[in-house]
């Protein structure tokens, strides 16, 4: 168990105060991300479809970072933290805007946004989280997912420009 300090707030480490929980969810957010390339028929060798592949599991990662981010107790947070946090709430938002459109069986649970659209809004939450002083050096195990998913994300993005160009910049900014 991490140390506490005198308000019984768990350190500011990073670490949440049941690391087995957390590894669960982390492993079934895998399993789970695994399973629905398993079932689309995306996970097989040669990996020509390795990007939508690795979308999946940045988003079913997402879909477990707001849960991860609010049990481990730490205030204030980090930039890479924050990206999580919103890329998780971004997806369970458009899936909840799904279920209540009625479209469950055409929602697509880790990726509902398309990786323009997504890589884009995280490419602000980037911008504006560096602006307002939220990068510092804090090398907690959150934080760097959190850089790792938004890299990918406006990587995704920046991708899509370049292996399938479209008439313009704008071309594939619609949410799907």
């Amino acid at each position: 168990m991490p140390p506490k300090r005198s308000n019984g707030a768990p350190s500011a480490s990073g670490a949440s105060p049941h690391p087995v929980v957390t590894t669960l969810l982390l492993l079934g957010a895998l399993g789970w991300a695994i399973g629905l390339l398993v079932h689309k028929g995306m996970l097989a060798w040669p990996p020509v479809r390795l990007l939508a592949s690795l979308a999946t599991i940045a988003g079913c990662l997402a879909l477990v970072g707001p849960i991860i981010l609010a049990r481990s107790g730490k205030g204030g947070g980090s930039l890479g933290e924050l990206v999580w946090m919103t890329g998780g709430l971004l997806i369970w938002i458009f899936n909840l805007v799904g279920v209540a459109n009625g479209e469950l069986r055409s929602i697509d649970w880790a990726t509902p946004l398309g990786p323009r659209a997504m890589g884009l809004i995280i490419l602000a939450v980037l911008l504006a989280g560096l602006r307002s002083g939220l990068a510092g050096r804090d090398w907690s195990w959150t934080n760097v997912t959190g850089w790792a998913l938004g890299l990918f994300w406006v990587g995704l993005a920046l991708a899509t420009w370049i292996f399938a160009p479209g008439p313009g910049l704008g071309s594939g900014l619609a949410l799907r």
